[in-house]
């Protein structure tokens, strides 16, 4: 009987230590602290509505001791998708399409035309192109798809008056026209209209439905320092950067000589004004892009709001764009460049993976700057015929 009981007083005391054993296993979880999408100091997101929260997890096999990685899917630079960008090269009076991916993370190789650019237009060397106006102002270019014409085509505009479409293919003029000075934003309508903000009349868009066959402005509407126009394809409407603020724009009798602008409503900025660049952020439809003399903000036509985008404290961005995987090109002027309004430094802020045992998505900085003798940047817009 004893022997019975001291064999089930080992059991007992063997079974407890094991459990014992087994609850002081130290777990492999990560810290939640740790992920992508946690505030940290070496992070700043890109635009205020940025979600793409994603890491790599280190853990440590508790039998052989050795580090394997999870990976989880992350957003950061896509070379699978286009990064191509226009900028209005004002040294050379001409519009330029860079390739980002064909510097293949060398973005120093901008400056090599061999590798980097994949078209361009001089204006001096368009022999379709007679209405002057042109010279150092060519302030936005815009890739599009003209029923009117028949072909892709790039619209353009220059701060000194002139306005134009381009054939891309064939790199000529198809139309053109002289407007007072300060045109610095244009849009071509699915239809193949186009629409043009001019800055420094206080009638500040106006509208020419090539559709129509007309060649010249049919009506226009005040807009205190126009500086930016976009079409909505989803509310088809015109979103509209001025001064204070964005305000959005209908068009009565489109596609005809009869058509009118019939401004709506604002949403404006918030201790900030002069409202410069204007852009889709593409992957986000419905928000924008808009520097202000301060700040960058993000306009979201859905919700009505301006809000001041992460980056932040980006003053005088004379031009801006993004792609889907979030990567971002700017242009700002700096004190002392040429012509006043205008750049040589091309900056570039893509989402890459930090190095060591924890990985997080950072937005790295590039600034490319070029000879002024050779370039000099003003706008940028990205290269794509999609309306957001």
């Amino acid at each position: 009987m004893s022997k019975r009981i001291l064999a089930l007083f080992f059991c007992f005391v063997m079974a407890f230590s094991f459990v014992a054993c087994d609850g002081g296993t130290p777990s492999t979880d990560s810290d939640p602290s740790t992920a992508i999408g946690s505030t940290s100091s070496e992070t700043d997101s890109i635009n205020s509505t940025d979600s793409s929260t994603s890491d790599t997890n280190d853990t440590t096999d508790s039998e052989t001791g050795d580090t394997t990685s999870e990976q989880v899917a992350v957003q950061v630079y896509d070379p699978n998708i286009e990064h191509k960008f226009i900028a209005c090269d004002i040294t050379n009076h001409s519009i330029v399409v860079f390739d980002l991916n064909a510097c293949d993370g060398d973005f120093e190789k901008l400056k090599d035309d061999a590798v980097s650019v994949v078209w361009e237009w001089d204006a001096e060397e368009d022999l379709y192109h007679m209405v002057g106006g042109v010279n150092y102002g060519i302030s936005s270019a815009k890739y599009r798809y003209s029923p009117y014409y028949g072909e892709d085509v790039i619209v353009a505009c220059s701060s000194h008056g002139w306005c134009g479409v381009i054939s891309y293919a064939n790199k000529r003029v198809l139309w053109e026209t002289r407007l007072q000075d300060g045109p610095h934003s244009i849009e071509m309508l699915p239809n193949g209209d186009v629409v043009v903000a001019v800055s420094s009349s206080p009638k500040g868009l106006f509208y020419i439905p090539l559709s129509a066959g007309a060649k010249e402005p049919v009506h226009d509407i005040d807009s205190p320092s126009c500086h930016g126009v976009s079409w909505d394809p989803i509310n088809e409407c015109l979103w509209v950067l001025e001064r204070t603020g964005v305000y959005s724009v209908t068009i009565e009798n489109m596609g005809t000589k009869n058509g009118k602008l019939v401004r709506g409503e604002s949403t404006f900025f918030r201790d900030d004004g002069d409202g410069h660049a204007f852009s889709p952020v593409y992957g986000e439809p419905g928000k924008y892009w808009a520097s202000a003399h301060n700040d960058l903000w993000v306009f979201d036509s859905e919700a009505k709001t301006m809000t001041k985008a992460d980056r932040g404290g980006t003053a005088n961005i004379k031009g801006v764009c993004s792609f889907p995987d979030g990567t971002l090109v700017s242009v700002a002027y700096k004190q002392g460049y040429p012509h006043g309004w205008a750049s040589k430094d091309i900056t570039i802020i893509r989402k890459e993976m930090s190095t060591g045992k924890v990985k997080r998505v950072m937005n790295k900085t590039y600034t490319v700057t070029f000879d002024e003798t050779q370039r000099c940047f003003y706008k940028v817009q990205p290269f794509t015929k999609d309306y957001q």
